[in-house]
């Protein structure tokens, strides 16, 4: 079975239906209201909704942000601004009721319950979320109704993952929630590099979301980069793609107040898929230059468009993320039109044969920076191949 790809909607999220609706990209998107105002969510059509999920995003309840405002479930409204930072017991039964109602009404795809962000490996953080979400919104769904599947909302932090302990108590207490379906699974990983690289936690990962899989969940990864090639080797039902690099890995700074700050832009980037990597477009010139050709980047609509000679590289453009969209989302079907071994068999061979193209281009003098060399494969194979002996693959 293939993996599902949704979209990961934030700023600029008309690239993303655009994507869905005229490239055919993705089979659903996750909605985004601390980027999109109530009525905009309302307002789109009945057939968008009833493939879209809808991410209340209370990771931090009390947070003031203009967008968030418009939903009157978010905790702070509710509350009518807090007055410490706790979220307590009487708001979170009201804020489950209107949210899942809100969820039901515009008849969303499924119902999430939401979570609250931690940092560290909090001692409380099973009871804690089953106070403050899972009670009150397994409550809130008998009250209205179950008619579609329940999605628990959890973001896990590297050292959760990793503590094998810790992860344990999480997968037995999610496992024993009886009215969920499945799982939307964010990873906070902080210091976020490009691309991760931490084989402990890459390997950890895998051997959860497996777990989740095993035990008949349906498993969707959220805030994921390209390593989501990597991971469905694990098998989870369903990933996520986004435009900008805050959709694409999960920063609790994104959610916080509304708040200008002061952010240079990064550089241009390019998805090459023979790379399995976005390359920094300062590159490009010179890796045209030796290699004589541009057969190295994926060929679509997209690429006529950015390899003219008046085109004007920019982070900002939307050709770029476009450009990913449709790259990326066919590597995923070709990866995950295969089955266990076979799968991972086929992950390896994309990963060598993307080793053997960086050592080429070295040998012809490009020298590729951290952020866009293949430095990041070798621990994804490390982790690939921990997994699949654990698997029997190997």
């Amino acid at each position: 079975m293939s993996v599902e790809i949704f979209h990961q909607l934030g700023f600029r999220s008309q690239w993303n239906f655009q994507s869905l609706n005229n490239d055919h990209v993705g089979d659903s998107v996750i909605l985004a209201p601390s980027h999109m105002e109530r009525n905009e969510v309302e307002s789109l059509s009945e057939r968008i909704k009833y493939i879209s999920l809808f991410d209340p995003q209370f990771f931090l309840p009390n947070v003031q942000k203009r967008k968030l405002a418009t939903y009157n479930f978010f905790p702070d409204i509710v509350a009518e601004g807090f007055q410490t930072n706790e979220y307590s017991e009487g708001y979170s039964d009201e804020c489950a009721i209107q949210c899942v109602a809100f969820q039901k009404s515009n008849n969303f795809r499924m119902v999430i319950i939401p979570t609250r962000y931690v940092s560290g490996m909090s001692s409380n953080y099973i009871p804690q979320q089953q106070q403050l979400f899972v009670t009150p919104f397994v409550n809130a769904i008998d009250q209205i109704g179950k008619d579609r599947p329940v999605l628990l909302q959890l973001v896990l932090n590297d050292d959760m993952i990793k503590d094998q302990e810790y992860a344990a108590d999480l997968l037995n207490w999610i496992t024993g929630i009886t009215v969920i379906d499945g799982v939307y699974l964010i990873a906070d990983i902080n210091p976020r590099p490009k691309q991760l690289r931490d084989i402990d936690f890459l390997y950890a990962y895998l051997r959860f979301i497996n777990a989740l899989v095993v035990n008949n969940l349906y498993v969707l990864l959220g805030y994921l980069n390209t390593e989501a090639a990597l991971l469905t080797l694990a098998s989870p039902n369903g990933v996520t793609i986004g435009s900008y690099e805050n959709l694409r890995m999960f920063n609790i700074r994104n959610f916080d107040s509304d708040v200008a700050r002061t952010i240079r832009g990064p550089n241009a980037r390019l998805y090459v898929s023979r790379l399995l990597q976005w390359i920094d477009t300062n590159y490009l010139g010179a890796i045209i230059r030796v290699l004589g050709n541009t057969d190295l980047f994926d060929d679509n609509h997209y690429k006529a468009v950015m390899f003219t000679p008046s085109y004007q590289w920019h982070f900002s453009k939307p050709e770029l993320y476009k450009h990913y969209f449709l790259v990326f989302s066919q590597q995923l079907q070709y990866i995950t039109s295969f089955q266990g071994a076979d799968r991972y068999h086929v992950f390896c061979d994309l990963t060598e044969e993307a080793l053997l193209h960086y050592a080429h281009l070295r040998e012809l003098g490009v020298i590729l920076d951290q952020d866009s060399d293949g430095s990041h494969l070798p621990t994804w194979l490390t982790a690939a191949n921990l997994f699949a002996a654990e698997q029997g693959w190997r």
